[in-house]
């Protein structure tokens, strides 16, 4: 049993330890005052998970006050007797006493919490479906972390904070291992004539003059007041870098004429910052040298430069709940569509967005028609709409390529991007691409991605995955010809968490029906050692996480852990440092440090594993502490 010998707290802690209620006018007034600052200069801020949690604890605080004081005032007006109107105010500085002796309106109001998903753990190893595409079930998974910064300057897709090259190379060695080839031009060749021979064309590879439509993911785009095209946050958006990665292949490699390109949303606007990224050769530049500027960009506004609007086609899709969807015609005129998702869970009811959910943006109508269907979707058993969008001639039928974008993956929703913890990226950006031509398959890949680093999408989250595997009978007609899908879109499969990642054999493999999993990084591997508590820009309260935050925030104790990944040899130890002053080392794990010291504002606490004898590995994070 470890011996902690920090767990000694000076008088004043013994005792403000018990003051818990205190904390509920402490974190009430704290919660008015930041949801005030950061919210009146910029609305939209109101839809960040932080400013929510700010905004249910400022809400309640103030309801405590409204229905008091309320009260007070009826009592009041209503009675004769000075000593009747005396008594409320006693009672009301009891009851605010009562809140901070006592705890009870603090406790009940903190451990409120909504109830958690139940608990799940998928079976590895168990395919379902049959794989589809040149290498049949195949995903690739190429991972390089030079090509993000790992520390930020500015947001997330500017400049300075991703590598083209890097990503221009990753792009190339996915598109080879998908095929089995050597070179990008025989990559190509080899995913147009599969595509082309399973849709009756024969073998052959892109000709000229067929257009390819490019879905991107801009989910985030809209929103907020103002100029939508203007708008300039650190939502996870499409990478510019990711799709000018694509189409330096397309227009260099295959020969694709850039007027028959068009990148699309239909549902949402091509913000300026992507654009002018994707536009111009470089962005910032002087002088700025265009590169794409043949291309259609398309969008649900045509309201800026460069910028088409979608225009509705006469082709129509039906979803098996009734609602029913116009193509747009860039869509519906295009031979080929490529699918970039995104590495992203989704808020509503712990689900994903991913290859599926992608496709939600491919027609004409708002999408929240669409929210109920899904919602009912993520039931195990029950029909998905993302079946439908794959089952659908002119979505899922035109698509050559999944490209899975994982440059910068999200943990909590769907736009805010997070370092991921597990083994490789040890606290990094995820710094990856996926490729494949099978989206059952792919969205299975990059789900186990998301469901491993703990973002808990519950269960039915995955229930399209088995719809689209293994689909029911009559219940799928997108066309709405009579003919529903019964045939197999793709392989489904967990992976096992005890095979290295970097492994084939982390899934069964084509040969067994599985998923035909390859890897490219595993070079770039190294040990690390990183923090499961706290996590970066996470709001903790006496220990308990409350969820994001823009920054680090601890109110009270908290029991910081540490975690040693990539380590194949002896770990002898793990130090604890405060502002560089070493508080606490422990040898066993899990490794952790209770740090119950009467503190205040901005600190840094810091990390160093001891392992072989000779090597370290550190990390650290700066913090904000009350208390």
């Amino acid at each position: 049993m470890k011996k902690h010998m920090n767990h000694k707290k000076t008088r004043l802690w013994k005792k403000m330890r018990g003051w818990k209620g205190i904390w509920f006018h402490i974190a009430g007034i704290i919660a008015i005052v930041w949801f005030l600052i950061r919210v009146v200069p910029k609305p939209q801020r109101a839809q960040y998970p932080c400013q929510q949690v700010a905004l249910s604890v400022s809400l309640g605080y103030i309801a405590f006050w409204s229905v008091l004081f309320t009260g007070l005032v009826i009592w009041i007006r209503n009675v004769k007797t000075k000593f009747a109107k005396t008594l409320p105010t006693v009672l009301t500085g009891f009851i605010v006493l009562f809140t901070i002796t006592g705890a009870v309106f603090a406790t009940n109001f903190f451990q409120a919490d909504q109830p958690s998903a139940a608990s799940w753990e998928p079976i590895p190893k168990q395919p379902m479906g049959t794989g589809v595409g040149v290498s049949p079930g195949r995903v690739v998974w190429v991972w390089n972390p030079n090509a993000t910064e790992k520390n930020l300057s500015g947001y997330w897709w500017e400049q300075q904070n991703n590598d083209q090259d890097v990503i221009n190379q990753m792009f190339s060695i996915g598109i080879q291992k998908l095929t089995e080839t050597s070179t990008d031009s025989d990559a190509w060749d080899a995913m147009f004539s599969y595509f082309n021979e399973v849709h009756g064309n024969g073998n052959l590879s892109y000709q000229s003059g067929e257009k390819i439509a490019i879905k991107m993911n801009l989910n985030n785009a809209l929103g907020g007041i103002g100029d939508p095209y203007i708008k300039e946050d650190n939502d996870r958006d499409a990478s510019p870098y990711v799709v000018k990665a694509l189409l330096l292949q397309l227009v260099n490699v295959v020969g694709v004429a850039q007027q028959d390109i068009i990148v699309f949303d239909a549902s949402r606007p091509i913000t300026n910052y992507l654009y002018n990224r994707i536009y111009y050769q470089h962005y910032p530049a002087d002088p700025l040298i265009k590169e794409f500027s043949q291309i259609h960009y398309v969008d649900s506004l045509g309201g800026a430069s460069g910028r088409e609007q979608v225009i509705p086609s006469m082709m129509s899709m039906y979803f098996s709940d009734g609602v029913i969807r116009t193509l747009p015609t860039c869509v519906a005129d295009a031979k080929y569509l490529i699918n970039i998702p995104l590495l992203k869970r989704h808020p509503i009811n712990m689900g994903v967005t991913l290859s599926g959910k992608n496709l939600f943006g491919s027609f004409i109508e708002p999408v929240s028609d669409l929210h109920p269907y899904h919602i009912s979707g993520l039931t195990m058993g029950n029909a998905a709409p993302q079946v439908d969008l794959f089952a659908y001639e002119h979505l899922g039928g035109k698509t050559l390529l999944y490209l899975g974008d994982g440059t910068f993956g999200t943990k909590v929703d769907h736009k805010t991007i997070a370092k991921f913890l597990m083994y490789p990226f040890n606290d990094d950006w995820t710094n990856s691409l996926f490729f494949s031509q099978d989206p059952v398959a792919l969205d299975s890949v990059m789900y186990d991605f998301l469901l491993t680093e703990g973002t808990n999408p519950i269960e039915g989250s995955q229930n399209y995955l088995h719809q689209a595997a293994v689909p029911p009978m009559d219940v799928y007609d997108p066309e709405h010809d009579g003919t529903y899908l019964s045939t197999s879109l793709g392989v489904h499969e967990h992976w096992d968490r005890t095979v290295d990642i970097f492994s084939s054999e982390r899934y069964v493999g084509h040969s067994e029906n599985g998923i035909d999993y390859r890897t490219s990084g595993k070079e770039f591997v190294h040990p690390g050692v990183i923090f499961t508590t706290p996590l970066e820009k996470h709001l903790y309260f006496f220990g308990t996480d409350k969820g994001a935050c823009p920054f680090t925030l601890i109110i009270g104790k908290i029991n910081v852990e540490a975690q040693v990944n990539g380590v194949i040899g002896v770990i002898q130890k793990v130090e604890f440092y405060r502002d560089d002053r070493l508080q606490y080392t422990d040898t066993e794990e899990p490794y952790s440090w209770t740090w119950n010291k009467f503190s205040f504002l901005r600190h840094t606490i810091k990390i160093i594993a001891y392992y072989d004898w000779e090597n370290t590995t550190s990390n650290q994070i700066t913090v904000w502490k009350i208390f």
